[in-house]
């Protein structure tokens, strides 16, 4: 997954920023991020195109950003809609109101011009803002485009709906059948008015031919990430195969397996009983031999591993590195158990392999009671009487050189250790506990502390 931390430009100058996380709404896309010194900035993006960055002071009650977080989609930091974002507006420059004017009358039209300068209303002066729009509805009405300036009417009706011009404005017969247009046959506004659109588009995704036509206005300008999100959302709503069908089939296009895996993931949290993705996300697991997330979706939904699988698990056990991989030993029990129970021949080894790795932070009464569920089919293999013995010895100090030589073919050294040393203390005429102390030591890399013991052993023996 990518990394937390990105830059954006200011005045050619780099600003570090780490990525909190972002929402899509209203065709605006807003990635939140905090500076090294904990300062808060704000990335506005629309359609996906990166527009500028700000510095928020205090961010203004009903703005924009506010409502965009409250009611947008939101994806928190490491999503890789963020990575998306950043990597294909690389460098992200900020740059000043003037400047953002300019990019705005090159680019856009009026309309979304208007649009996305309510995106600012935190970092710019609202008035400074209005104004801006208000001269652009005074062209449009001067030029007799009065469609054009009533559809700047109603971003002003968003964006100050007390300002008494706007007030008046909104109420003006000259527009009024344009008002009666978008309050009574707002379906035959939608081919024309894509931001009014959207809007509209937006707050219908639980029927069917809303999400279809908002899906086909985001496909033709190739919004991919909008399309992404829009079907996410759909499918909670409508959990159906067709949907999910569509957004695997846009994932793969999109991201590569492991973004795919975070977004879905992601998506299961919302529908845990959706066996369409549940399904998938198993599956990847076991084909990527994430052997802890693949068992707890066995215990949540009594998923089974077919032959093939349990023979790639227990291929991958008896290889496995258990000092790189942290396994609950429930899992452990679990996948173990559904290994042998096809491959007996594959007990002993295993069973011995992973009691080697839980006695390095389990104790004895542990290790036999996680034991007792191989017994009945495995109660033939040493491990169990060996376990049992080492119980048994552990309560006194009788025998305690073959306690620590078991604890040594279990690889427990530490122990192993403590037990030769009592031995050595309880009898200290025998050379065998200084003969294992030295061989010990010596595996262990100590060489001063082997050759120690190997010298008192010598010792002990010349004065036999």
């Amino acid at each position: 997954m990518e990394q937390a931390q990105f830059f954006i430009y200011h005045h050619q100058k780099p600003i570090q920023l780490q990525a909190e996380r972002a929402v899509i709404y209203m065709q605006g896309e807003i990635i939140e991020a905090y500076s090294d010194n904990n300062e808060l900035y704000y990335l506005f993006f629309y359609k996906n195109h990166f527009l500028t960055a700000a510095k928020a002071i205090k961010l203004r009650r009903q703005s924009y950003i506010e409502h965009a977080f409250k009611e947008g989609m939101v994806f928190d930091f490491p999503h890789p809609f963020i990575h998306a974002l950043l990597s294909s507006n690389h460098p992200c420059q900020m740059i000043s109101f003037k400047q953002l004017l300019k990019k705005l009358e090159m680019y856009y039209s009026p309309y979304e011009k208007a649009f996305i300068l309510t995106f600012f209303e935190s970092f710019i002066p609202k008035k400074q803002l209005f104004n801006e729009i208000k001269t652009d509805f005074y062209k449009y009405r001067r030029n007799g485009q009065l469609l054009l300036g009533y559809q700047l009417i109603r971003i002003l009706m968003d964006f100050a709906p007390k300002h008494s011009l706007v007030k008046s404005l909104a109420s003006d017969m000259n527009f009024n059948k344009y008002a009666v247009l978008y309050s009574r046959k707002p379906e035959e506004v939608l081919a024309t008015d894509g931001i009014f659109a959207e809007k509209i588009l937006y707050s219908q995704l639980e029927n069917d031919i809303s999400f279809q036509q908002l899906i086909d206005r985001l496909e033709k300008e190739a919004r991919w990430i909008d399309v992404i999100a829009v079907t996410m959302s759909k499918l909670q709503i409508t959990p159906s195969i067709d949907y999910y069908q569509y957004l695997t089939k846009l994932l793969d296009q999109h991201f590569n397996e492991t973004e795919t895996e975070y977004i879905l993931e992601q998506l299961s949290d919302q529908l845990p009983v959706f066996l369409p993705l549940q399904q998938d996300l198993f599956y990847n697991y076991v084909k990527q031999q994430k052997v802890q997330k693949a068992f707890t979706m066995m215990n949540n939904h009594n998923f089974k591993l077919s032959h093939a699988q349990v023979h790639s698990f227990g291929e991958m056990l008896e290889i496995m590195d258990l000092d790189a991989h942290s396994l609950r030993p429930e899992v452990l029990n679990s996948i173990i158990k559904a290994v042998i129970s096809l491959f007996p021949e594959k007990a002993d080894m295993l069973l011995t392999k992973y009691v080697i790795s839980l006695l390095k932070t389990n104790e004895l009464d542990f290790i036999k009671n996680w034991l007792d569920s191989f017994k009945e089919a495995h109660g033939n293999l040493q491990l169990f009487e060996k376990i049992n013995t080492m119980i048994k010895l552990s309560e006194s100090l009788d025998q305690m050189n073959i306690l620590g030589e078991l604890y040594y073919e279990f690889k427990q050294f530490d122990k192993a250790i403590e037990c030769f040393s009592w031995e050595m203390e309880l009898y200290p005429s025998d050379p065998k506990p200084l003969q294992w102390l030295a061989k010990i030591y010596g595996e262990l890399g100590m060489k001063h502390e082997s050759d120690a013991y190997r010298n008192l052993c010598i010792d002990l023996q010349k004065w036999a």
